[in-house]
């Protein structure tokens, strides 16, 4: 059973309305106790232990009653929604690619792989996202605000945790590339990246989307601030780029007056400004890499080992290598085994290669359909908010260099990120304005009354002169 798709205002007034912003908001909750209440040290350095967590500890119990509430509450909304109203159309086929990314990357690996195994926790987040898709839509306005409070929330309690629990939030950081910059805040997003990325989709989302707050310069110094702190490299260049085409799009839309007029003058003027203004820049960036020593630089040589992921990155195509279709399976630098063969790493430092080594092509088809699929979404949004386009761009970049969608945990950084992805693409398929991209803008719709209808062409009929 399929059915319509939800009016926005009755929406807004039905109690399943809650459970979209309820799950954000437990899950912000719930990282930040984790973030905040995990015993952390890294006075000696970010390679000391980070996490020692016993089921003895109130922020693991607090974690782990928050993580049921979200559940169970998922659990009853798609029980409820799937028996009265169906399966909404809006967002059908992104919760379905959704579905088959998790199916390919998660379960097919996990019985197939060359090391087979499995792990209950990576269905924990799809049970939330489903009931995202089945639960009540949000109006754009209200989402994108609390998108900013959320990730407005990690970056003060982050930069709080920095005065206040130094040894916590804070490591000594020698490779990095600013100088005078020895310091790394890992605040209490669960790391610096991640941290990283939750500042720079706040800073992207403010470019796209400005709040007429009072406040709104504040916030923009106090993200750019731990942003800087992150030293999240894949980060800022996220942020530049998402300024340099919001610049370009400007330019584009209103260029110089050179007295040149419109049509075909006015679209070469534009081309000619973007086009000079970037090849600008790259020149710049071009001729000031090439007069530099990467080597003889602090950091430099992790800026071309990308900080160690050429390792990585070989070494996963090596163990893909070994079964090309299902992967090395949910192990690939997780387990034991494979750590004391290659190295103590997380995971392949790229979202990409992670699916093809750890689930084979048919992981990697997964998630470049997913990818794909939200990609549409994404487009059609666009019409009315630029805001999807951005998170969606947010987390291609740290597919780059990180594995954001690997998510074990439903309170986790980058589940949170990916969550608001998902949510504002599925409200955004809900909304009357992306019903179609072929429809007419609702403004230029022509009310019933003024229609001009067969036989109302002739004009006015004058009297007859006798």
């Amino acid at each position: 059973m399929i059915d319509g798709d939800d009016d926005l205002g009755a929406a807004a007034r039905h109690p399943r309305a809650l459970l979209l912003p309820g799950i954000i908001v437990l899950v912000t909750v719930g990282t930040l106790v984790l973030g905040t209440l995990v015993p952390r040290d890294l006075s000696q350095g970010e390679d000391a232990p980070i996490w020692n967590v016993s089921r003895d500890l109130l922020a693991f119990d607090l974690s782990r009653a928050i993580t049921a509430v979200i559940l169970l509450a998922s659990m009853a909304t798609i029980t409820l929604a799937t028996i009265r109203k169906g399966f909404p159309r809006a967002g059908l086929c992104l919760w379905l690619s959704y579905l088959a990314f998790v199916l390919s990357n998660f379960v097919l690996p996990g019985v197939a792989g060359k090391v087979p195994g499995f792990d209950y926790r990576l269905l924990l987040p799809p049970i939330a996202f489903t009931a995202v898709y089945f639960a009540r839509p949000m109006a754009d306005a209200p989402l994108v605000t609390l998108c900013k409070s959320v990730l407005l929330a990690f970056v003060y309690s982050s930069l709080l945790a920095a005065v206040l629990m130094p040894a916590q939030a804070l490591a000594a950081y020698v490779e990095g590339i600013v100088p005078g910059l020895a310091v790394r805040l890992y605040g209490v997003g669960g790391g610096a990246t991640s941290l990283g990325a939750l500042s720079s989709a706040y800073v992207a989302i403010e470019l796209v989307s400005p709040s007429p707050s009072r406040w709104r310069f504040l916030h923009l110094i106090a993200a750019a601030t731990a942003l800087l702190l992150t030293q999240a490299k894949t980060s800022w260049l996220f942020v530049l780029l998402v300024a340099l085409a919001l610049a370009a799009h400007r330019l584009w839309r209103r260029p110089p007056s050179l007295g040149l007029g419109k049509g075909p003058s006015a679209s070469a003027t534009r081309a000619l400004f973007v086009t000079c203004g970037v090849a600008g820049l790259l020149g710049l960036a071009a001729a000031q890499a090439a007069s530099l020593d990467l080597g003889s630089l602090r950091g430099g040589e992790n800026v071309m080992s990308l900080t160690g992921r050429t390792y990585i990155w070989a070494t996963s195509v090596r163990a893909w290598l070994d079964d090309p279709v299902f992967g090395y399976g949910l192990g690939l630098w997780e387990s034991e085994r494979f750590r004391a063969m290659h190295g103590p790493f997380d995971h392949a430092h790229n979202q990409f290669l992670h699916a093809l080594a750890s689930a084979g092509l048919l992981g990697l088809l997964g998630l470049l359909g997913y990818l794909g699929t939200a990609l549409a979404a994404a487009r059609r949004a666009a019409r009315t908010s630029a805001v999807p386009m951005v998170l969606l761009a947010g987390m291609v970049s740290l597919c780059i260099t990180n594995v954001p969608l690997r998510a074990h945990y439903v309170l986790d950084a980058f589940t949170l990120i990916h969550l608001l992805l998902f949510s504002s693409l599925i409200c955004a398929e809900r909304s009357p304005e992306s019903a179609s991209p072929d429809s007419e803008p609702a403004a230029e719709r022509v009310p019933p009354e003024l229609e001009v209808r067969p036989g109302e062409m002739e004009g006015p009929k004058w009297p007859e002169v006798p």
